[in-house]
């Protein structure tokens, strides 16, 4: 299979906190466990960061890559096991996108801009990268009802951008998340 990167959207719960101590460790604890299935040595590039949107603090997006999907599965049954319950005591799932793309193409720098839409002709610009979600069609994927309800597939694009908030107007079809890295593997 393909190499794969994974999108996921959260919110933090109302009474919690992205400098909480508790939250920052049990943060760091799921990136090292992601990077140690992917990342063999201590100065390999990070393949897994966390970021927090700055127009929307409240909201997180956590970007995943792996080599495969079996990897990825590998993983993430690990991740179930051991952090999925305490993680969502700080966060509420929103969604899941994966894209069946390298992580090395993809600018995991300390600002990058997600955008997420049905017609990538139409927002996307010569930088970045970006694929279709494939989620709905993995074994896992096949499982959730609320993801046969999406129609023409999502595209997902991501681009690095300076931290400014001097950009483009969003159209109303898309969704734009102007990220700022908390913490990589």
């Amino acid at each position: 299979m393909p190499p794969i990167i994974k999108f996921w959207l959260c919110t933090l719960k109302n009474d919690e906190s992205i400098q909480s101590p508790e939250f920052r460790r049990l943060l760091a604890d799921v990136l090292t466990q992601n990077a140690s299935f992917t990342n063999p040595w201590p100065r390999s590039p990070p393949m897994h960061a966390m970021y927090q949107d700055t127009r929307n603090p409240s909201r997180l997006l956590m970007i995943t890559g792996y080599p495969s999907q079996e990897l990825n599965n590998e993983a993430d049954k690990l991740y179930a096991q051991n952090y999925l319950a305490r993680m969502l005591e700080h966060v509420q799932h929103v969604w899941l996108r994966q894209l069946e793309l390298d992580i090395s193409k993809v600018p995991l720098e300390d600002y990058v801009l997600v955008t997420v839409g049905q017609d990538p002709a139409v927002w996307v610009g010569e930088s970045g990268v970006g694929g279709w979600d494939v989620w709905p069609q993995t074994q896992q994927g096949q499982n959730l009802p609320e993801l046969q309800k999406q129609d023409n597939g999502v595209w997902v694009h991501v681009s690095d951008w300076n931290g400014l908030n001097s950009v483009a107007a969003d159209t109303s079809r898309l969704e734009k998340l102007y990220l700022k890295k908390i913490d990589s593997r």
